[in-house]
Order: structure tokens, then C-alpha cells, then sequence
């Protein structure tokens, strides 16, 4: 079945600083707290939070990825909106930037979890978030990254023992 321009949904996707994407789509699919999300034009409408994860854009044979933080989606029958905080191309990271956001965000969560035993805290979820940005952005490139960020990523991870 030929899909023609009236059956795409328009996909915006904005961030604080830019309108990060502006096109229409097949299908998109974003990462909500709930689990993955797709929708298609024609689809009820509903607001979802969305975690730190990939997004994905499905053009007719064509699919890209980006990586987005934490936000949420206004989806309606013709247009799916996205906020979030960032949102990223697999060609724009920087793999040693997100491995030591990845250690960093790790850590801070290790300290929240004593402290928070501890009693001594009231936790945010600042740092897993933190820490989900840089899971999502390193699953970014191994899935859509280039073969220069995929063989520098897998170097950095066997080189600092990251599973």
C-alpha cells in the first residue's frame, strides 16, 4: 500500500535552544516512560513523558535515529510535538563526552543510593537522568553511530571495563 503525503504525521521536535527537527514521517517512534511509542497519522491523541532514549523517524525505506533527554510528546492526529531538554544526530556525539558522562552519571548515582540508605538526602532523578542520557547516546552509536565513533566506543568501553 503506497502511503501518499496525507497519511504522514508532522514530526516537530524542539529543544530550548533550536527546532531541532521538521518533517513529516511514516511512523515515529519515541521513548516513553512507559516503554517505546509509535505513532502514525490518524493516531489519538495523547500526551506522554518521555525518558532519555532514541527516537526513531521511518520515511518510506528510510529510518533515522536521534538520541533525546528526558521531555514529553503531544501527539495529535496530524502532528506528533517533541519537548525535551536535548536532543541529538548520531554524527554530533562525542563518544569520548558521553563515556565519561556515562562514568560520571554512574558514580553520582551510587552516591545518591548510600545517601538516600543513609536517610540523609531526599534524591532527585538529576543524576540518573544524567546517566540514562549517556546509556541512550552510547546505544545511539552502536546502532546508527559511524564505524569511526562505533570502534572508538568499543575501545573506551573494553579499555575502562564498562559492560
Amino acid at each position: 500500500m503506497a502511503v501518499n503525503a496525507e497519511n504522514k504525521i508532522k514530526l516537530i521536535v524542539v529543544t530550548p535552544y533550536k527546532t531541532f527537527f521538521e518533517d513529516k514521517a511514516d511512523i515515529v517512534v519515541v521513548p516513553s516512560i512507559d516503554g517505546e511509542l509509535g505513532v502514525m497519522c490518524g493516531h489519538s491523541p495523547l500526551v506522554v513523558a518521555l525518558k532519555p532514549g532514541i527516537c526513531k523517524i521511518i520515511t518510506g525505506d528510510e529510518t533515522l535515529h536521534f538520541s533525546c533527554s528526558e521531555g514529553y510528546a503531544e501527539i495529535g492526529h496530524k502532528v506528533a510535538l517533541v519537548v525535551c531538554n536535548s536532543a541529538e544526530w548520531p554524527e554530533e556525539i562525542n563518544v569520548n563526552r558521553i563515556v565519561n558522562s556515562y562514568l560520571d552519571g554512574k558514580a553520582k548515582m551510587k552516591q545518591d543510593e548510600m545517601l538516600k540508605r543513609e536517610q540523609k538526602a531526599i534524591i532527585t532523578s538529576d543524576n540518573r537522568n544524567l546517566y540514562e542520557r549517556a546509556k541512550a547516546r552510547m546505544h545511539l552509536v552502536e546502532i546508527a553511530g559511524t564505524d569511526a565513533q562505533k570502534n572508538k566506543l568499543i575501545q573506551l568501553k573494553k579499555d575502562l571495563g564498562i559492560d
